[in-house]
């Protein structure tokens, strides 16, 4: 089995690091983490010819910078098919609902445990991939319904 990539945007460092220390621990590819919801959009800008899309990103909410980490999701999830999960040590309910019109394929609240990760990373990795048949079986059923007609 190929090795996944998770990017981490996270603006505190030690956190980011601890994170990352977590990921490699479970036998993710882990960059260095991006502290901006900016720098988040630029780690999977289609334009970069040489760049290694992550397959999962792992997205603070609160960022440093002008751009929090909802945003920044839009702005990815319009762009590139990459399963996010936000991280945030928020739990207010007006946030969960603005969080949840991104579609994130998960929300944990800090601090995070190893075990928890784990799972809510697998479970968003095997939800990507229902996801991901599922529009190829759409596609399909397209197809076949633009020859009947």
């Amino acid at each position: 089995m190929e090795q996944k990539t998770v990017l981490i945007v996270e603006d505190d460092g030690i956190l980011a690091v601890q994170l990352r220390d977590m990921l490699v621990g479970l036998g993710y590819n882990v960059p260095k983490p991006v502290a901006t919801g900016a720098a988040a959009i630029a780690a999977v800008a289609a334009e970069r010819p040489n760049l290694i899309l992550p397959d999962l990103i792992l997205m603070d909410i609160q960022l440093a910078g002008k751009m929090d980490g909802i945003t920044a999701a839009e702005h990815i999830r319009s762009a590139a098919d990459v399963p996010i999960i936000f991280l945030t040590g928020y739990s207010q309910y007006p946030l969960l609902q603005r969080a949840k019109l991104v579609a994130p394929y998960g929300y944990l609240i800090k601090p995070v445990s190893s075990r928890e990760l784990a799972a809510t990373i697998e479970m968003a990795f095997y939800r990507h991939s229902l996801d991901l048949q599922l529009m190829e079986h759409k596609v399909a059923l397209q197809k076949a319904n633009n020859e009947l007609e």
